[in-house]
């Protein structure tokens, strides 16, 4: 997590592999952000600031 910056965010642990089914995760690092309204935004690598900052803002716009 610290080499990707995400330590910050929260994470999930998937000791069975049914979230990466389920999203559709084949490689690391992969992320997904579901926001409070339900919509989900995936993506790999390192996510960008505003990612981060939309996940980290209670409320915040999608």
């Amino acid at each position: 997590m610290s080499t990707y910056g995400v330590g910050n965010m929260p994470h999930l642990p998937d000791e069975n592999g049914d979230l990466w089914r389920r999203f559709g995760v084949s490689y690391q690092p992969r992320w997904l952000l579901i926001r409070a309204d339900g919509t989900e935004e995936p993506g790999g690598g390192v996510p960008p600031d505003s990612i981060v900052q939309d996940a980290l803002t209670p409320g915040a716009p999608g």
